[in-house]
């Protein structure tokens, strides 16, 4: 995940099916709910994600209207909203006076958000730290090593507690991720974050690059209820796709592979793609259905831009459901309602079933 505030920015293998980020197209409308299909008899049903698959959603904290967009979303589809972002203070603070001190949420937005999901039995995580931190907050590697940790994990279970959120999802990436490894205080950290808040029934959930280093170490995985996957940005640099069916596969297999249990694993897909070359001329799904129309909604790429289309996301959805626990997406305001809108497309195939 990378935090993405103005022009949002963010951190492969060409694919058989890939297909995308920005502002722009069809409006997400409010009050869209529940993600219909024709049955056999050619009449509409509601689609509801099987008890035993998640799909997790991030909502940004610099979306234009948080509220907004936690009225678009569908929530029978949607069983996870993990917030981003948050960050502590030098003292491992992470509010003051009721509001939080390192995001771009406000304590009304997050209020907004855990009231919409809770009302649908849905969960919502604070997701810590991003892929660009805010540079006045307090180091989160300093956090985590054992003479702050305590501190820390209290005032996380303070938070948590606070606001009603249902855990907390740990997103530390790069040079951060790089020191605390560095470190040996990861895996510490979570199995102490764990026996904190999840006695509380809170969970404690990750999000994991899967280029080679950039990973979270595996002596955390047993302590993390739920694991995702960043499956994009592949290839920084390069013009193959970011985000491709076929590293999906490879990336799924090789957190197996390192003892990811498949119930704790999830595939993330970004609804954004990037033109020429991976990291430049990013733009939202929405955007790019603004400006080209229903030409992009079934290839992988148009115009130089490459991205992950309905095809692509109902491909990737389908293995998930299959073979893990289920999907993750980065993120819910870039899409679009209606007849292209991703997240239907994930709701299409999360419960198919395994062969």
């Amino acid at each position: 995940m990378k935090k993405l505030k103005s022009l949002l920015v963010i951190l492969t293998v060409f694919s058989v099916l890939s297909c995308s980020k920005r502002e722009g197209a069809e409006v997400i409308s409010e009050g869209s709910s529940n993600a219909e299909v024709a049955n056999a008899s050619g009449s509409l049903q509601s689609v509801v994600t099987n008890p035993n698959k998640v799909v997790i959603g991030y909502i940004p904290g610099w979306a234009s209207s948080v509220s907004t967009l936690t009225n678009s979303i569908d929530f029978g589809i949607v069983t996870h909203v993990n917030l981003a972002f948050f960050a502590p203070s030098s003292s491992g603070s992470m509010m003051s006076n009721g509001q939080p001190l390192f995001s771009d949420f406000d304590a009304a937005e997050i209020n907004y958000v855990v009231a919409k999901a809770h009302a649908q039995g849905r969960k919502v995580l604070a997701s810590l730290g991003g892929g660009d931190p805010d540079p006045n907050a307090g180091s989160i590697a300093v956090q985590f090593r054992a003479a702050n940790r305590t501190n820390f994990i209290n005032n996380l279970s303070d938070f948590v507690i606070y606001f009603n959120l249902d855990g907390i999802d740990i997103d530390v990436e790069g040079g951060t991720l790089d020191q605390i490894k560095a470190e040996q205080n990861y895996a510490p950290f979570v199995s102490a974050l764990r026996n904190k808040i999840n006695p509380l029934g809170k969970l404690v959930t990750a999000a994991t690059a899967a280029f080679n280093g950039g990973e979270i170490p595996a002596s955390s995985y047993s302590y993390l209820d739920l694991i995702s996957i960043m499956s994009y940005d592949n290839g920084w640099g390069g013009t193959a796709n970011h985000s491709s069916y076929d590293a999906a596969i490879q990336h799924i297999n090789k957190f197996l592979t390192s003892g990811v249990p498949a119930s704790k694993l999830v595939l993330g897909v970004p609804f954004y793609g990037y033109k020429p070359t991976v990291g430049t001329g990013y733009k939202a799904w929405k955007e790019l259905l603004a400006q080209y129309g229903s030409a992009v909604a079934y290839v992988d790429t148009y115009d130089g831009y490459k991205y992950n289309c309905i095809t692509a996301i109902e491909a990737k959805t389908k293995y998930a459901a299959q073979n893990i626990k289920g999907v993750m997406i980065w993120e819910l305001s870039q899409d679009v309602s209606g007849n292209y809108s991703l997240l239907q497309a994930v709701g299409r195939k999360i419960n198919t079933p395994a062969p």
